[in-house]
């Protein structure tokens, strides 16, 4: 499937309560146009429903039981997104329309990487057949941009002001100890496309537990113009700063830049980072790891 291929449908209906410039709306949109579509194998699938714990969705999906999607919505706590949405596909299994339908969780980084993450663990480990998408806006967004399991070093946020201490969770590991079917990391913007449309049309057409891992720009939290979600996502695989990563029955894929650029770039239009460039050492340290991290990936994708 092809970018050209599909027509992005009018899925989420205005009245929604996101930001300006949010990159979940607009990934959100695409995710459900792809899968509206005849996926590679041929088949189309009805998306049964789609589960969200709390978060900013929470307030965007809907209102007084509508939904702004068109599709069917189920809100449930913060924990369980995953356990709700294998609860609702083996119901789709148990009705004969397994192979048609597709249970959807969308789930943020707080939820995926911290508090639900036990729960995330047990679905993946039994194979539960959900498209699991973490939502990762790399804050707990919802509630005034704390920081998170996904927050990069150095990032600013209302728990952390001088920038986290900490590295971020790895969760392409994490996902690879459950031996999944297929995980996949992915950015929506001009550069990328393809490579988005490739992964969540591959995703969405398989069976058993698949997690794709969106970088999701969020403006408020990230202290950055309201039109940046495109340059930011370009900049931030350019970077290498999220890699773009496919694992499918266990063999690992990178999509490598065109052009590797400086991690300067993509940091220094968020005002989150503005301690972690006015300090070298440090800033140096969270370079060193970053070109450690793909150096690992590298070798796992030659392995």
């Amino acid at each position: 499937m092809k970018p050209k291929d599909v027509t992005v449908g009018q899925f989420l209906d205005s009245r929604h309560a996101l930001c300006p410039g949010c990159g979940s709306a607009a990934a959100m949109a695409h995710v459900l146009s792809i899968v509206s579509k005849p996926l590679p194998s041929g088949r189309t699938k009805k998306i049964r429903a789609v589960v969200f714990p709390a978060s900013c969705w929470s307030i965007g999906s809907g209102a007084s039981g509508e939904s702004f999607l068109g599709v069917n919505l189920v809100n449930v706590p913060f924990i369980a997104a995953s356990a709700v949405a294998e609860g609702i596909s083996i119901m789709s299994e148990r009705e004969g329309r397994g192979e048609e339908e597709l249970t959807i969780a969308w789930a943020g980084d707080g939820s995926s990487f911290d508090i639900g993450m036990g729960l995330l663990s047990g679905a993946a480990s039994r194979n539960a057949d959900i498209l699991y998408v973490i939502n990762d806006n790399q804050i707990y967004g919802n509630t005034g941009a704390q920081e998170s399991g996904a927050t990069p070093e150095g990032a600013r946020t209302t728990t952390s002001v001088e920038g986290k201490e900490g590295i971020q969770k790895d969760i392409v590991s994490i996902m690879m100890a459950h031996s999944i079917p297929y995980f996949a990391s992915a950015v929506l913007s001009p550069t990328t496309l393809t490579d988005f449309y490739e992964k969540v049309a591959t995703a969405a057409d398989m069976r058993g537990f698949r997690c794709l891992h969106l970088l999701s720009v969020c403006p408020p939290g990230w202290k950055c113009p309201t039109d940046s979600a495109p340059e930011l996502g370009e900049l931030a695989v350019s970077t290498r700063i999220f890699p773009l990563v496919e694992i499918k029955n266990g063999t690992l894929r990178l999509t490598h830049p065109k052009r590797v650029k400086p991690v300067e770039e993509f940091l220094k239009y968020q005002g989150r980072f503005s301690y972690l460039m006015s300090d070298e050492a440090r800033l140096n340290s969270v370079k060193e790891k970053i070109e450690r991290k793909w150096k690992y990936l590298s070798k796992l994708e030659e392995l």
